[in-house]
C-alpha cells in the first residue's frame, strides 16, 4: 500500500475550511466575552441597586419610627392636658364639698 498525497486542492479546502473555524471561534469568544463583561457589569448595578433598596428601606423605617413617635408625643401631650384638666376639677369639687359641708356645720 503506497502513500498517497492529497491533492492540493483538497489541502487548500482542508486550510480554508481549518481559517474559517478558527475566525468563527474567534469571534464566538469575542461575543462571549462581551457577554461575560456585560452580565458583570449588571451584576455590580444589582448589587449597587440593592444596597440603595437597603438604605432607602431603613430611611423609611426611621421616618416611620419618627413619626411615630411625635404621635405618641402628642398623645401623650393630650393625655397629661387631660390630667391635668381632671385635677383641675378635682380641686373644684372639693372646694364645692367644703363648701358644701361648711354651710351644713353652720347653725341656722
Amino acid at each position: 500500500m503506497a502513500f498517497r498525497r492529497p491533492h492540493p486542492r483538497q489541502i487548500r479546502i482542508c486550510e480554508e475550511y481549518k481559517a474559517e473555524l478558527e475566525e468563527e471561534n474567534y469571534n464566538l469568544r469575542s461575543e462571549l466575552q462581551t457577554e461575560i463583561d456585560s452580565n458583570h457589569q449588571n451584576e455590580k448595578q444589582i448589587r449597587d441597586l440593592e444596597r440603595e433598596y437597603a438604605h432607602c428601606d431603613l430611611k423609611s423605617r426611621l421616618y416611620q419610627a419618627k413619626k411615630d413617635v411625635r404621635d405618641k408625643e402628642k398623645y401623650i401631650s393630650d393625655l397629661e392636658k387631660r390630667l391635668e384638666e381632671s385635677e383641675e376639677q378635682v380641686d373644684r369639687l372639693r372646694c364645692r364639698i367644703r363648701a358644701i359641708s361648711s354651710r351644713k356645720n353652720t347653725p341656722e
